[in-house]
């Protein structure tokens, strides 16, 4: 499903048959879908810089959606996931996570998602651990500029498509003029000399992963 999402030519197409046949992450995937196409729909392109304006007219051209149309869509999918979320294995690990009853509990369901095997449902519960390792909360330190995207990059180092035209590749350049032909490249662009220490954190986290280590990787209690 991951790899037909990030090559899908029509991702309005893309999303009215995931919601036809739930079951293999539809729910997850198309949910992707619709926060993707919001962005996209959001920007004002002659507003925007010639490689922004290019990143965005290539999304809103996959995903060609209406405004009306993404509104319809966002509804579905709402009515859908309140009837029958249990039939998304995905959808369903990252509920069962917050839901899970204290630290061990998440770490048994985090030891789950692990063996399911999908680098973004792992990368986006896993992604508060970056922010928990950060040495200082100075934002001008190298780890702490790099935060907030690393559960995109632990994403890609884990195996989820984040080459040349896919969304979250787009996305990026779209959004911060970070333009490249991949997600890692992207933000080496964008973070300069503060990708380094966001690369070695990442690495650190695919590690303890590969070594199926989840309680180093579930958020302290607060």
């Amino acid at each position: 499903m991951h790899a037909k999402f990030v090559h899908a030519p029509n991702l309005r197409v893309f999303f009215y048959e995931a919601m036809r046949k739930p079951g293999s992450g539809a729910y997850f995937y198309a949910t992707n879908v619709l926060e993707t196409c919001r962005r996209a729909l959001e920007q004002t392109l002659p507003a925007l810089p010639a490689p922004r304006r290019a990143a965005a007219e290539e999304l809103q051209r996959r995903c060609d959606f209406t405004p009306e149309g993404l509104e319809d869509a966002e509804r579905e999918l709402g009515a859908a996931r309140h009837l029958d979320l249990a039939t998304d294995p995905l959808m369903g690990s990252m509920f069962d996570y917050l839901a899970a009853d204290g630290p061990e509990g998440r770490a048994r369901m985090l030891l789950a998602a692990f063996e399911q095997g999908n680098p973004e449902v792992i990368a986006s519960l896993v992604a508060p651990v970056f922010h928990e390792r950060v040495p200082v909360r100075d934002e001008q330190d190298s780890t702490a500029r790099g935060v907030p995207f690393g559960g995109a990059l632990l994403a890609c180092r884990l195996g989820a498509d984040c080459g040349p035209g896919a969304p979250r590749t787009l996305e990026l350049c779209m959004l911060l003029g970070w333009c490249a032909d991949s997600v890692p490249a992207a933000l080496q662009q964008g973070l300069g000399v503060h990708f380094a220490a966001l690369d070695g954190l990442a690495n650190q986290v695919v590690n303890e992963i590969r070594r199926r280590d989840p309680r180093r990787l579930v958020p302290a209690p607060r």
